[in-house]
């Protein structure tokens, strides 16, 4: 289960939090929110800090973001590790 919730106090940046298990079956949703709270004017966040669990295709998702720049707050180590290497591979062959 993953619980997405935004946070839009800061003037300048909308933080979309997750919470629990990012997996592939989230991506949608989280891109969905993502493009809602999107306003072109403020920059946007995605806050792992809750964040349990994270499988291959949402670090690709992940990837993607970054190239959107779109912050990637507090991950877990493994996470930002992950992200490092895929990021700087290319895109993800998902099998």
């Amino acid at each position: 289960m993953l619980k997405i919730t935004t946070v839009d106090e800061n003037p300048e940046v909308t933080t979309v939090n997750l919470c629990g298990r990012f997996t592939g079956e989230y991506v949608p949703v989280v891109d969905k929110e993502l493009s809602r709270t999107s306003t072109g004017r403020k920059k946007l966040a995605l806050d792992l800090s809750e964040v349990t669990f994270v499988d291959r295709a949402a670090i690709g998702f992940l990837c993607a973001a970054r190239s959107r720049n779109i912050a990637i707050q507090n991950a877990p180590l493994y996470v930002g590790l992950w992200i490092e290497q895929e990021c700087r591979n290319g895109p993800l062959h998902l099998d």
